[in-house]
């Protein structure tokens, strides 16, 4: 039987290939449906300061750049994560406007300016994820940036995903940090 690590890295690539087949007018348009899920949730509307990632839209994630610009819009404190490969963790900036994000070498947008915030004034954060199984179970990229940064909030984690890409089992490690729950085009999953 693979190990752990094998069946992680296998589901990685079979997830990673269909998103891959998306149409850029289905990526939109389930992403724009997720948005609204959580433009209108509770969890949204009381949450002051949310933490979401930006999205790499060329691999086809979630698209979460119109919902930043639509928090930064509602007013709402936006903190967005920024990736530390040396040290293998994220730091969190407050972000004040969509313009003042930038491509790292990697091309992944950050902010140009640091505006440390504290883990303790999150109050929701939305995880960026490749797939997850309904009990919270998460599959990142494989790095453990947001397993590192989840073990150290107390506030609910949810994971954006189409649903598709929710399946019956995520196998786990230790280290894995499970998720409140899930966010899809069709709604939110609580774990």
């Amino acid at each position: 039987m693979a190990s752990i690590s094998e069946q992680k890295s296998l589901i990685r690539k079979e997830v990673t290939a269909k998103r891959q087949l998306l149409t850029v007018d289905e990526w939109a348009s389930k992403s724009r449906l997720i948005k609204e899920v959580i433009l209108l949730s509770p969890e949204y509307e009381n949450s002051d300061t949310i933490h979401c990632f930006i999205s790499m839209n060329e691999r086809f994630e979630v698209d979460t750049q119109s919902l930043i610009k639509d928090i930064l819009d509602q007013g709402k404190t936006l903190v967005v994560p920024i990736t530390n490969f040396k040290k293998g963790i994220l730091s969190h900036s407050k972000l004040s406007s969509f313009e003042a994000l930038k491509p790292n070498k990697w091309g992944v947008l950050e902010p140009q300016e640091f505006k440390p915030v504290n883990n303790d004034e999150i109050d929701l954060v939305l995880a960026p994820l490749l797939a997850a199984d309904r009990t919270g179970n998460r599959l990142g990229y494989g790095k453990g940036f947001y397993d590192r940064f989840l073990s150290t909030i107390s506030a609910p984690a949810f994971g954006l995903l189409f649903e598709e890409f929710i399946l019956e089992n995520i196998p786990t490690d230790s280290f894995d940090q499970k998720l409140k729950g899930l966010i899809s085009e069709k709604g939110f999953y609580y774990s």
